[in-house]
């Protein structure tokens, strides 16, 4: 009963997810309900519980009512509380807009990822994420794992592993631009990414998210799977983003204050080196339970290319398990040496998060892109179960 009256009171009718418009919807950090101070891979117990009923319909109207007191009863912890799982699995159907690629509609296992906590003791724990797919993106890794160091509560405490640093606002989704290359010319899965899907680096972090309204990250990192991608010059030269021996520091901060119903957000990061710098400022507001809106600019700087973006969306909730939204995204390459066919993209996208059943969401999407290249629409749909 303690456990039904904490999520009430923190999560209200939202479910809690490592995304935007879900910290904005219910005024909750990423951390609230995610192991790890990113937000996103495994969900603690507080994350697990807020969405164990949320859907249209409920497992018991299939005719699978034992399945529900099973999870009622055990939820994703064990040994009492010190052994958490969980998994994300994701199907994906869409059709490509660039028209130099396969136009058929095509269905394809987007992620499979299995995730393991250990609390030994409160001022210690361990979480990893084994990805079961193929690598497909430059930087992506198929394991990623960390140990948080939290002795004194109302102190820093210490991250350390093999983990993606704190850059931005953490997404599920990416197609978004805040961390691709725009532009027709990067659309190959090969070169588009920048922070690419599972990305991680061995490095350590100090974070201090003591005050409820207040986060704080600084790290360093070795560049590692970041030399992986290549900048793809006009001259058709390769060149590393950055050298994989290189250390690279990242900080982050973070305003998280509410007032009433209404929690807004502002923040910047940045991660860099002597070979790139790579910065996000941030902003949103929400109205708890009704609707959030936010946005995000990025801007990166080499010696080969510059680019920014800016990336904006609405969400409203209609009801507890299904939230439709709105985005609109642009960027641009803006190196003089693409002359006036410098690569661009804007987009359009029309979509909504549906939770069908506990557990089982439905995203159907349509996106209109322009590019210097092409102008299209396309419908998509994604199939995400998670745990």
């Amino acid at each position: 009963m303690v456990w039904w009256r904490v999520i009430g009171i923190i999560c209200g009718t939202i479910p809690c997810l490592a995304l935007p418009q879900f910290s904005l919807l219910t005024g909750n950090r990423c951390i609230a309900c995610h192991m790890t101070p990113q937000g996103g891979a495994l969900r603690s117990e507080l994350g697990w519980y807020s969405m164990h009923d949320v859907g249209l319909l409920q497992w018991r109207h299939l005719g699978l009512g034992n399945l529900e007191k099973y999870w009622r009863r055990f939820g994703n912890s064990f040994w009492n509380g010190r052994l958490l799982i969980g998994f994300d699995a994701r199907l994906q159907g869409f059709q490509s807009h660039n028209p130099a690629f396969n136009p058929r509609w095509r269905l394809f296992p987007m992620q499979a990822a299995l995730h393991v906590g250990v609390q030994p003791v409160k001022a210690l724990s361990l979480s990893a994420t084994l990805n079961g797919g193929r690598r497909v993106f430059p930087g992506q890794q198929q394991w990623s794992g960390s140990i948080v160091l939290h002795p004194f509560p109302r102190l820093p405490f210490v991250q350390a592993g093999f983990f993606q640093p704190s850059v931005g606002m953490r997404y599920d989704d990416h197609t978004m631009l805040t961390r691709r290359l725009p532009g027709a010319r990067f659309d190959s899965p090969q070169e588009t990414y920048l922070i690419a899907p599972d990305l991680a680096l061995w490095g350590a972090a100090l974070h201090w998210f003591s005050v409820p309204w207040l986060s704080l990250s600084a790290g360093v990192f070795r560049a590692g799977a970041l030399s992986e991608v290549q900048l793809r010059t006009p001259a058709g030269d390769r060149i590393p983003l950055t050298a994989a021996t290189q250390p690279l520091w990242n900080g982050h901060l973070w305003l998280f204050p509410g007032v009433g119903s209404w929690t807004f957000s502002a923040g910047a990061s940045w991660l860099g080196n002597r070979d790139m710098d790579f910065w996000h400022a941030f902003a949103g507001v929400g109205w708890t339970d009704h609707i959030a809106v936010w946005a995000e600019y990025s801007l990166l700087r080499t010696s080969v290319l510059r680019r920014w973006t800016v990336t904006a969306e609405a969400g409203i909730w209609l009801w507890s398990a299904l939230l439709p939204y709105v985005r609109v995204e642009h960027g641009t390459v803006t190196e003089p040496l693409y002359g006036t066919t410098q690569p661009y993209t804007t987009q359009l996208v029309l979509g909504a998060q549906a939770f069908v059943l506990p557990f089982v969401e439905l995203r159907p999407e349509y996106r209109w892109a322009d590019t210097e290249a092409y102008r299209s629409g396309r419908v998509a749909l994604q199939l995400h179960v998670f745990y």
